[in-house]
């Protein structure tokens, strides 16, 4: 085994994702960042604060998730490539290393990480993004399309819809904005895992009216694991590409209670996964963000140590593209 090198470091103690090589411009097979942002919250049913506010927290309004990137980066060298490349024991031991180029570009704002997406695109990349509260799929969708011509599929894994009407830069109402932008046809949009009672009419009207596709978490007890992953790469179909937005509360608190907005009896870890898999055998994957996770209310690290592997499963997918396997 080769010697260990000293790991990349962002800034203070917070290394890289992954311990990968730090973006230095140009290329680069998958491009890694944060988007340390939160904007709006939710205090409660009827009451939204600006971003930049400090409204006391509660068990219903939590937050935290600008804290996010940097937390991840830290549990992620669980998953470092400095292991010999990263030896991806789900893809028959290759080296994630010798087939692709994974460099970590630091944090962004919205803005030049839609600017960042956009060039990563043209360049035939995918970001693989680390929010950050839930509207920051917003730019990175907008700038990927911006950047590479095709029919976009979004594949949501969410306990909520997020199909409020207004306002429009939330991470309440991010697809509609996205749909209404011309950035994502509706019937391209799928949306799996909503559970719970915190929910809202005029988001599932919407979403009946035109064309999105709504998995429920409760399908995948009646039906099958299996059924609602051929159920979502059939929705697939059209598209010439699939982005993977993945909020944590969709995964049960068990495995990660570190959650802004926190639902029991979610996803199981592996399901997840198994889903990401099935979607992104199915169509090329054209990006990944993870969102809503809240270190303030970790314990332990296991939360940020699923978030990491909930994103190495992304470049798995990119690396399943690259390898034909």
């Amino acid at each position: 085994m080769a010697g260990r090198r000293v790991a990349p470091m962002l800034h203070d103690d917070v290394p890289t994702l992954f311990e990968a090589p730090l973006w230095r411009g140009g290329g680069g097979d998958v491009v890694l960042l944060g988007v340390p942002y939160e904007g709006m919250l939710v205090a409660d049913r009827h009451t939204l604060y600006p971003p930049g506010s400090c409204p006391p927290e509660t068990f219903y309004a939590r937050f935290g998730a600008e804290e996010a990137p940097d937390a991840i980066r830290q549990a992620s060298v669980i998953y470092s490539l400095e292991h010999e490349g990263g030896m991806a024991a789900e893809l028959d031991f290759i080296s994630v290393s010798d087939h692709l180029s994974v460099v970590d570009a630091g944090n962004h704002t919205l803005e030049s990480a839609e600017e960042l997406s956009e060039a990563v695109a043209r360049a035939g990349g995918i970001t693989v993004t680390l929010g950050g509260d839930h509207l920051v799929p917003l730019p990175l969708v907008r700038g990927r399309q911006r950047g590479r011509a095709g029919r976009l599929a979004v594949l949501v894994f969410d306990s909520h819809l997020d199909l409020h009407p207004s306002p429009p830069a939330w991470a309440g109402s991010q697809w509609r904005t996205l749909i209404e932008g011309g950035y994502l046809q509706p019937e391209d949009l799928v949306i799996v895992g909503p559970r719970g009672v915190r929910q809202s009419r005029h988001e599932i009207d919407y979403a009946r009216d035109n064309g999105v596709t709504v998995i429920p978490l409760h399908l995948i007890d009646e039906r099958g694991l299996s059924s609602v992953c051929e159920e979502i790469v059939s929705c697939l179909g059209p598209a010439d590409a699939v982005y993977v937005s993945l909020d944590i509360d969709v995964i049960d608190p068990a495995f990660c209670p570190a959650q802004k907005y926190p639902d029991a009896a979610g996803l199981a870890s592996r399901e997840a996964l198994a889903m990401m898999r099935a979607a992104t055998a199915a169509r090329p994957i054209a990006g990944f963000d993870l969102c809503c996770f809240s270190p303030r209310y970790d314990e332990g690290q296991r939360g940020a140590l699923l978030a990491a592997r909930l994103a190495l499963e992304a470049v798995y997918a990119r690396l399943r593209q690259e390898t034909g396997r």
